[in-house]
């Protein structure tokens, strides 16, 4: 039985070796024509899907640049000159100097 189908593969084989010598350039014209249609189609999925890929990469970039601004303007407002006075105030018990408490000196060069 594999012997006979083998026959019937070989002489559709030896029917077609003529039209395969007469039509190989086109033949190979064809496969060239599927391999670069293949090629196509993945370097436009690749492409589609980087592009997708960026678009996602620059969401997040975003982000975090705002993420930087809030963390810049909290930062300012942590080292502002009137909060560190309250925090001197609070946690030092400082307070200013009134009048009384100055004490002025001369210095004197030799």
């Amino acid at each position: 039985m594999l012997f006979t189908a083998l026959n019937k593969y070989y002489q559709l084989f030896k029917l077609a070796l003529p039209l395969l010598r007469l039509y190989w350039p086109l033949l190979l014209l064809i496969i060239c024509l599927l391999v670069s249609a293949h090629w196509l189609i993945q370097v436009t999925h690749q492409s589609r899907s980087q592009h997708v890929r960026l678009q996602t990469l620059e969401g997040e970039r975003d982000a975090l640049q705002v993420e930087w601004g809030r963390l810049l303007l909290e930062e300012s407002a942590f080292v502002s000159s009137a909060r560190l006075e309250q925090l001197a105030r609070q946690a030092l018990d400082l307070h200013l100097p009134e009048g009384k408490d100055l004490q002025i000196k001369r210095v004197t060069q030799p």
